[in-house]
């Protein structure tokens, strides 16, 4: 949905004003439950705009709102956690279609089968009864609806849990625990910067994931390999693959190594790849497979790590998490654009928009470490003066 930046930005705003952030994470799940569950029975493009926008506004806000909860609730110790979550989001990504795809099915051939009926009246009124067999059929609950059902009963399912977890063990209004610990202060500059060069980080970064993963199977076909589209959907399919290993693994990844661990190993191999898919992507088919396979194992826990990694040294509000999303989601459109835009003339152009977006995501992480190499991380509690940029060692 192209307004979910603009919900996620507004989601920002209402969570950093709202107090009972854990009760607002609760309704607004609902609300989405709602709209989703609503919005096959819409019988007017009104109804249909309003559900649709209802639902980007509630998805925009659990989005913004989750992500800082769940940092705000592990502190220092969210690695894991804010990986696992982003784990979930790509989970999630896959097994929805999953869901739907059964019934798209059963909807299209109602309503081909449809068409031809209808059609046939013009040349033999014999079929009239058959047609208003097919309008009673086409009147009554079309199949894709229950996949929305689905969606939505598990939706609504989540919401229960969130509303037992909000008596069993609420948190206080900022969506922190009881024991919280104390954290440095920062100059109002050093946030701007960190965060701007964050935004910059997942833009690239982001971009580069959906750009590739969108536009490798029109290369394999129209650049030089010229390869077939089922080999170009295999390809899509083995990025999209190492792309969820990779993150599921990084789940427990995250419990021994540091952020800036797996930022420095995601961005070496990402710019393996890129190299790979650069010097050889246009003449060995290996290199495509290969290349493929690093960038997606490579971006796989990028956002996550970048995150965590600048919360090490911010406090990470609902605006400024509204701002990291806004930046994803933009480079989730821009770079693709640029792509697509170029590939039908300049076929290699996804390779040198790879390389290039994997050296500026580099260079802008050194950038980064440079500044925060003589910053103490912000908590106070248990961390005394560690500094995490110099954090290299594994941790115990």
């Amino acid at each position: 949905m192209q307004s979910l930046p603009l919900f996620s930005c507004l989601g920002g705003v209402l969570f950093d004003v709202l107090t009972r952030k854990q009760i607002v994470l609760t309704i607004f799940n609902f609300c989405a439950a709602l709209t989703i569950l609503g919005i096959p029975w819409s019988r007017s493009i009104t109804v249909l705009i309003v559900l649709m926008a209802g639902n980007g506004l509630s998805l925009g806000i659990l989005d913004t709102g989750g992500n800082v909860c769940c940092l705000n609730l592990w502190g220092k110790d969210s690695g894991p956690f804010y990986q696992a979550l982003h784990f979930t989001f790509g989970l999630g990504a896959l097994i929805a279609p999953l869901i739907a795809a059964p019934f798209l099915g059963d909807y299209e051939s109602e309503t081909l089968e449809f068409d031809l009926k209808n059609s046939s009246t013009i040349f033999n009124n014999t079929t009239i009864q058959n047609r208003n067999s097919s309008l009673d059929t086409i009147s009554e609950i079309p199949h894709v609806t229950y996949a929305f059902t689905i969606i939505g009963g598990f939706a609504l399912f989540v919401t229960v849990l969130f509303l037992i977890v909000c008596i069993i063990a609420p948190i206080d209004n900022q969506g922190q625990t009881t024991d919280e610990t104390q954290i440095r202060k920062r100059k109002l500059g050093f946030i701007l910067l960190i965060v701007l060069l964050n935004v910059v980080l997942v833009f690239v970064e982001t971009g580069t994931e959906v750009g590739y993963a969108q536009m490798l199977a029109t290369y394999v076909v129209k650049g030089p390999l010229k390869l077939t589209s089922t080999t170009g959907s295999y390809m899509t399919s083995v990025f999209w693959g190492a792309f969820s290993v990779a993150r599921f693994v990084s789940v427990f990844v995250a419990i021994k190594f540091s952020c800036l661990q797996m930022i420095i190993f995601d961005v070496i191999i990402s710019l393996i790849g890129a190299l790979i898919l650069l010097f050889f992507g246009a003449s060995e088919v290996w290199a495509v497979w290969l290349g493929t396979i690093l960038l997606g194992v490579g971006i796989a826990s990028f956002f996550p790590s970048a995150i965590g990694w600048v919360e090490r040294y911010i406090t990470v509000t609902n605006k400024i998490a509204s701002s990291f999303a806004i930046g994803a989601a933009f480079g989730g459109m821009v770079i693709p654009y640029i792509i697509s835009h170029y590939i039908d003339t300049i076929p290699k152009v996804i390779l040198y928009v790879v390389t290039m977006s994997c050296v500026m995501s580099t260079v802008i992480v050194f950038i980064m470490w440079l500044i925060l190499r003589k910053k103490q991380d912000k908590y106070l509690k248990d961390e005394g003066t560690t500094n995490v940029a110099f954090d290299l060692k594994v941790k115990e």
